[in-house]
C-alpha cells in the first residue's frame, strides 16, 4: 500500500511540478529594439521587459512610445511563452492589448513576435537581449 502512495505521489509531481522550471530561463531585464513594418515606411521603438517568473511578474515597457503595461502568461513549454499584453499607461500610443510570443534563442537573446488579437499574423517583432 505504501508503494503506491510513494508511486501515485511521484507521478502527480512529474505532472504539475516540472512545468514551473520550463519558464525560469525567461527570469531577468531584457532590452531592444521593435520593428513594426505595417507602416509605408519601417517604424521602430526601444523595449524594456522585466520578468519574475517565480512571482509571475511579467512588467513590459515602451520608453520611446511612453508606455508601460502588464503581461498575463498564457501559456508557455520548453523555450516558448505565450502572453496576453495589456497596456496601462499611454493606451493612445500603444495598443491597448496584444498577443506576444516569446521564443528562447540562447541564454541571453530572446525572439518578440506580437500579435493584435484575434488575428493570425506578426504585426511586430524584435530580438531582446538580456541585461
Amino acid at each position: 500500500m505504501k508503494l503506491k502512495n510513494i508511486l501515485f505521489l511521484l507521478i502527480a509531481l512529474s505532472l504539475t511540478g516540472c512545468k514551473s522550471n520550463d519558464i525560469l530561463w525567461l527570469n531577468g531585464q531584457w532590452e531592444g529594439v521593435g520593428c513594426q513594418l505595417d507602416f509605408e515606411e519601417t517604424y521602430t521603438w526601444s523595449i524594456n521587459l522585466n520578468i519574475n517568473a517565480t512571482k509571475k511578474l511579467f512588467n513590459i515597457e515602451y520608453p520611446s512610445l511612453k508606455c508601460n503595461g502588464n503581461w498575463e502568461l498564457i501559456d508557455y513549454s520548453n523555450g516558448r511563452a505565450i502572453f496576453s499584453e495589456l497596456i496601462i499607461e499611454n493606451t493612445n500610443a500603444c495598443i491597448e492589448k496584444g498577443k506576444v510570443i516569446l521564443t528562447k534563442v540562447d541564454e541571453n537573446h530572446i525572439s518578440f513576435s506580437y500579435y493584435i488579437l484575434n488575428e493570425n499574423e506578426v504585426v511586430a517583432f524584435s530580438t531582446l537581449r538580456r541585461k
